[in-house]
């Protein structure tokens, strides 16, 4: 049976998306096909014979920082004094299955930006089988498939920008393997563009991925940070991922292809790109952990010459309410530690994270406060920069 919220429509309809208010749906709203109606994602639409259940959102992303950081941003001086407050995201989605139950589309566009970022189809041709088509998030590292809007902190690592594979266009097959069991595990294969987001098909560019995760306990853990359902007992996961293939870029994010520090710039297949990623998770009881180990190699193919980077991030979240009463259950703490060595060759560079975080939750991650304190030290040899970001974001999705 579909699972609905609140019958909408008319005049009613902004109200009721503003303030997230749902009334128990009547007898006669449970029956498929008697509308457009207000579920737990936005508006939905459900056929009559239930092939079709597609729905839309829109997200909402406030920020004010103490400075001009955005999420794509490399290493760049900072401008400390310079604070801001604007509208960070502003995303509208939609998807769902269309026409076959085993066919699920999903697009996402960002209005601020003006950017499309996700459009794919899926299709299931058994719980072990799923090909993926489009463009969307490579299914890599857990860190970057988590939503920013399910992020325990207002902005992902500093290793983020150096090890994202990002949004690609491709093809993918995946599928989770002995379900239930102490193997229980799933695994993604494919082909991605090495374009980035919104980048031409290029003969000579294209990057092999691979990643495979074990699920512990047989219990599979969504892409979602915060353990705001207090698993009990516990679910987590152990991930390794491979990235093999040829770019014009050596970055890659929201905005497109980039370029690393050092690289400036690209042709065609210029740079073999070689990534290994190892990822560990684990939510249980309001605790929830993760944690990310980095390797990536870029050689130039044109000019000659090769650079190798690592670096990870680690962080922990706790909600104090599930062990002291006397804390309110809505509040999580969370501190997150990173690194990158930006080019093994130079011993002395590196970039620091140290980062804490206060979240509120007024409906899970769908509408929550979030407050974050980084320091963030920085050096490139003979020179070094420290920063200090404060920030403040109202996550919210109707």
């Amino acid at each position: 049976m579909i699972d609905r919220a609140t019958s909408i429509s008319g005049p009613g309809l902004l109200l009721t998306m503003s303030f997230c208010v749902a009334a128990q749906a009547t007898p006669a709203q449970e029956q498929a096909g008697s509308g457009p109606f207000y579920g737990p994602k936005g508006i939905q639409f459900v056929s009559s014979d239930e092939a079709t259940d597609l729905w839309l959102g829109v997200r909402l992303q406030t920020r004010w920082s103490n400075s001009r950081i955005t999420q794509d941003a490399l290493p760049a001086p900072v401008e400390e004094e310079d604070s801001e407050l604007k509208l960070n995201r502003g995303r509208i989605k939609g998807g769902g299955t269309l026409l076959d139950p085993r066919l699920d589309v999903y697009s996402e566009a960002d209005f601020t930006d003006q950017r499309l970022l996700d459009l794919r189809m899926t299709w299931q041709f058994s719980p072990a089988l799923y090909l993926r088509l489009g463009q969307w998030k490579a299914d890599y590292n857990r860190e970057r498939i988590d939503s920013s809007g399910k992020q325990q902190f207002v902005e992902r690592s500093v290793a983020t920008p150096w090890f994202t594979v990002d949004r690609q266009q491709g093809i993918v097959a995946s599928g989770r393997l002995a379900k239930g069991s102490g193997l229980d595990s799933n695994y993604w294969f494919g082909w991605l563009s090495g374009s980035g987001r919104g980048g031409e098909l290029e003969a000579d560019n294209g990057l092999w991925m691979g990643r495979y995760q074990w699920n512990i306990g047989g219990r599979k853990l969504a892409f979602s940070q915060s353990d705001i359902k207090r698993h009990n007992p516990g679910a987590g996961s152990v991930a390794l991922g491979l990235v093999h293939g040829k770019s014009s870029y050596t970055s890659f994010s929201s905005a497109g292809g980039g370029q690393l520090p050092g690289f400036t710039t690209s042709s065609p297949g210029r740079y073999r790109i070689d990534q290994a990623m190892l990822e560990t998770a684990w939510q249980q009881d309001g605790f929830s952990w993760q944690q990310e180990l980095h390797w990536k190699r870029i050689e130039d193919r044109q000019d000659g010459g090769s650079q190798s980077l690592v670096g990870g991030y680690a962080q922990v979240g706790y909600f104090p309410g599930s062990r002291w009463q006397l804390v309110p259950a809505p509040l999580e703490l969370a501190l997150r530690c990173a690194y990158v060595d930006p080019n093994r060759s130079d011993g002395d560079d590196y970039e620091r994270e140290l980062t804490v975080a206060a979240n509120w939750f007024f409906n899970g991650h769908r509408n929550k406060l979030t407050a974050d304190y980084s320091h963030v030290r920085r050096r490139e040899v003979p020179e070094s920069d420290t920063s200090q970001r404060l920030r403040l974001q109202w996550e919210f999705s109707f």
